[in-house]
C-alpha cells in the first residue's frame, strides 16, 4: 500500500505536470496515433518497394531477351556477309581469275 508521502508526491508531481504540460496525455494519445501512421506507411513503403522490385526484375528479363535476340539476329547477319564474301570471291576469281 502507497505511503501518505507517496500519495502527497504523486499528487504534487501531477498537479507541477498539469501547470508545465497541461495536454500532455493528449500529446502522448496523438504521438501513439503518429506511430501508428508512420508504421502504416512503412508497410506501404516495404510493398511498393516490393512491387518495384518485381517490376525491374520484369525489365531486366526483358532487356535480357531482347538483347539475346539482337544478337542472334546479328550472328545471322554476320553469317550472311560471310557467305556473300565468299561469292563475290568466287565471282571475282571467275572474271578475273588471278594468277597461282
Amino acid at each position: 500500500m502507497p505511503s501518505t508521502e507517496n500519495i502527497k508526491e504523486n499528487a504534487i508531481r501531477k498537479l507541477i505536470q498539469e501547470l508545465i504540460v497541461p495536454d500532455l496525455s493528449e500529446i502522448k494519445s496523438e504521438q501513439k496515433v503518429i506511430k501508428e501512421r508512420i508504421n502504416s506507411l512503412e508497410e506501404k513503403i516495404d510493398s511498393v518497394d516490393s512491387k518495384l522490385d518485381y517490376k525491374i526484375d520484369a525489365v531486366n528479363d526483358k532487356i535480357d531477351s531482347l538483347k539475346n535476340e539482337i544478337n542472334s539476329k546479328i550472328d545471322f547477319l554476320n553469317d550472311k556477309i560471310d557467305l556473300m564474301n565468299k561469292y563475290n570471291e568466287r565471282l571475282l576469281d571467275i572474271i578475273h581469275p588471278s594468277q597461282k
